[in-house]
């Protein structure tokens, strides 16, 4: 792709849908679809991929881009021991049978291995994280380590102009705000574990020494997690010549009888195109979560787009489409939840900060109402309560004191012993994200807060601190919690008094990683209608589906690795099928 991927290789006018045709069109340009365009055209299809922006990669470019394998092929390297019983045992246990089927389950167990053999084989490599947990420690099957997965780097020179085109990682996911790390470098880091100094600096040197990438700009050119995972996609796809539109966002699907036989594309002028799909295609387009409308439609009250840190394009477009030739949808009310705070204009993930010793997370009564350093997918349910019906959390709030801030990073924020706060003024204040206060009453006073019921809560924080045991919510009573605590910090890792001034407030949002509800799919990635029956030639994967992991999130990397397997699978099927 050495040309502008917009810009796409001459195509021949052809029936079966539309004035061009093509063998398969993949509709987004995550990490799913980018694989379902690759192992399409391995299977010998003429392949068209359309995204709706002017950036490659959709969410996952700018997430941490684990994949959840259980049972790899290099799980040993990691110390660890699985098998299928083994992650079927642990899926079992932590995804509703109500919710996803036990072949649905045993199908992404026999299948994810393959794929991601198969991404190594096109020249996107992983090996599986050392200590790096699943999520849910109670469960049978569960393993300390091994099963997520990290993209190996890649230098970003390789791509030519279309690293300019690849949709970059947000600030707060960065080390200083600009240099990128993998997911084994940052969970060092952010676990203060045995040696994380020599890391970060070793990133900095690296960093600086780009010269000719310092003279183009502030980019780390040196590619890791998402990032990684797309660019390298990206170059698989250029070897293959690979046909890429952007800014070509698809207004519907083009239907003959009863078979999705192609697509209707608009483009800059507002001119519709129909392209056909002689063999089918595949919706790998994202969720919902920058839609205010379907935001309003499906998900708890109070929502907002702006609480979401998925991608701009994300609008649902194609759920929309699919559900007007029939499609069935599923878990339209759920979200890969996290915590945000905001940060001006932008949503603000805190995926580590919340398992650190001194960090609590109250409501407007100052008062604590669940264990912080739960899993992010978790803190929906927390706030929102069991069956998404409680209003009065939303806001809820982020304290913390000096201790905290001086040792931990916080949203993009280095810690006070390496940036304090005179370096970080526009961290402060109206436009910032943070409230800064002598005492714990002017900070109650500030964010609105009952300051009595925030004392309250920092005098029995301090008191479980001391003992190590959190008498309400068991924080830090399991590896889970633990993996992002501060083991110098003791008799519980997660737990610290929050009792020296100055003390740090932010409101603290249910915001998303993407949302969870999409077309609903058989085992082979085929949508079905509200019949339960196949819709010959359309497919879906990735956040455009029902997830396959139900309402839960079982470990890092459980949304792109069933993404990019039932991506294979569609194109195995499809491929095979159509034969």
């Amino acid at each position: 792709m050495n040309k502008p991927p917009s810009t796409p290789q001459a195509m021949q006018s052809a029936g079966s849908g539309g004035d061009l045709a093509y063998d398969v069109i993949v509709v987004g340009s995550g990490a799913a679809a980018l694989l379902a365009a690759c192992r399409a055209t391995d299977l010998g299809a003429r392949v068209l991929v359309l995204e709706k922006t002017d950036r490659i990669g959709g969410n996952s470019a700018t997430s941490g881009g684990g994949i959840w394998v259980p049972n790899n092929p290099w799980i040993a390297e990691a110390g660890v021991t699985d098998s299928e019983e083994d992650a079927y045992a642990y899926l079992r246990g932590v995804i509703p049978g109500d919710q996803i089927g036990d072949d649905t389950i045993r199908t992404y167990i026999r299948t994810a291995p393959a794929m991601i053999a198969y991404l190594g084989q096109i020249g996107v490599p992983y090996r599986p994280v050392k200590k790096y947990p699943d999520y849910y420690p109670s469960a049978p099957g569960w393993k300390p380590g091994g099963r997520t997965m990290d993209c190996a780097p890649l230098d970003g020179r390789e791509l030519g102009d279309d690293l300019g085109r690849l949709r970059e990682m947000p600030p707060a996911s960065k080390a200083f705000g600009r240099i990128n790390l993998s997911i084994t470098e940052v969970s060092k880091i952010q676990a203060v574990a045995k040696g994380w100094q020599k890391i970060a600096l070793r990133a900095v040197a690296r960093y600086a020494a780009d010269i000719g990438g310092r003279l183009k700009g502030s980019r780390d050119r040196r590619l890791c997690m998402g990032e990684a995972l797309v660019g390298r996609l990206l170059l698989a796809l250029r070897k293959r010549g690979v046909d890429f539109r952007l800014n070509a966002p698809v207004k519907g699907l083009i239907r003959e009888g009863k078979r999705v036989a192609g697509v209707v594309i608009e483009d800059a002028v507002g001119r519709h195109q129909h392209i056909g799909a002689r063999r089918g295609v595949i919706i790998a387009a994202g969720g919902f979560e920058r839609s205010s409308i379907m935001r309003s439609a499906n998900i708890a009250a109070p929502t907002s787009a702006d609480w979401s840190a998925g991608s701009p394009g994300n609008t649902g477009d194609l759920i929309a489409a699919g559900k007007e030739i029939g499609a069935a949808t599923g878990l339209m009310n759920e979200a890969w939840w996290a915590p945000v705070v905001r940060w001006g204009e932008r949503s603000v993930v805190l995926f580590f900060e919340k398992s650190k010793p001194g960090f609590l997370i109250v409501d407007r009564n100052g008062r604590r109402f669940m264990n912080e350093s739960i899993t992010y997918n978790s803190y929906g349910k927390c706030i929102y309560g069991e069956d998404y019906s409680i209003r009065d959390r939303v806001p809820a709030f982020v304290i913390f004191d000096r201790t905290y801030r001086e040792n931990y990073m916080f949203g993009g924020l280095l810690q006070s012993n390496m940036s304090p706060d005179w370096m970080n003024r526009d961290a402060f204040g109206p436009e910032g994200f943070l409230r800064k206060a002598s005492s714990l009453r002017s900070l109650a006073s500030q964010l609105g807060i009952d300051p009595d019921g925030l004392e309250a809560t920092a005098a029995e924080m301090a008191r479980y601190a001391e003992t190590g045991v959190d008498e309400q919510f068991g924080r830090g009573s399991d590896e889970h919690d633990r993996q992002y605590g501060d083991a110098r910090v003791g008799p519980n890792p997660c737990l610290g008094p929050i009792e020296k001034a100055p003390f740090y407030g932010t409101p603290l949002y249910p915001g998303d990683i993407g949302t969870k509800g999409g077309l609903v799919i058989d085992d082979d990635a085929q949508v079905l209608d509200d019949a339960g029956e196949i819709i010959p030639g359309l497919f879906a994967a990735g956040n455009s589906s029902a997830s396959i992991m139900g309402d839960k999130y079982p470990g890092a990397g459980c949304t792109l690795g069933p993404a990019l397997t039932m991506a294979f699978r569609a194109c195995n099927k499809l491929m095979h099928a159509n034969a």
